[in-house]
């Protein structure tokens, strides 16, 4: 578990950067668990921060259901139009 919170901090959080002093290291460490906490949504939680399974919500992957089909529909549209929008340019100069 350590090893994939880690991972988390260093990728997802300081994306990379690092921390100057213990001072800035410290300060990055209470931002990155108020982020782990309450702003990151897991997949496995299915759109729920980890309080909000703490505080009692219960993990129900049909959740997005009807979202997740509408955007599949839509997205299937939008990618017809830009083969329709694509075939009508002409590549010959």
């Amino acid at each position: 578990m350590s090893e994939s919170t880690h991972s988390i901090y260093k990728t997802e959080f300081m994306n990379g950067k690092l921390s100057l002093n213990t001072q800035t290291h410290l300060q990055d460490l209470e931002r990155f668990v108020h982020y782990y906490n309450y702003e990151r949504y897991p997949t496995e939680l299915y759109g729920y921060t980890t309080m909000e399974i703490i505080e009692g919500k219960i993990p129900d992957k049909d959740r997005f259901k009807e979202q997740i089909l509408e955007a599949r529909k839509n997205r299937v549209e939008v990618n017809q139009q830009f083969n329709d929008c694509s075939s009508a340019i002409s590549y010959n100069s």
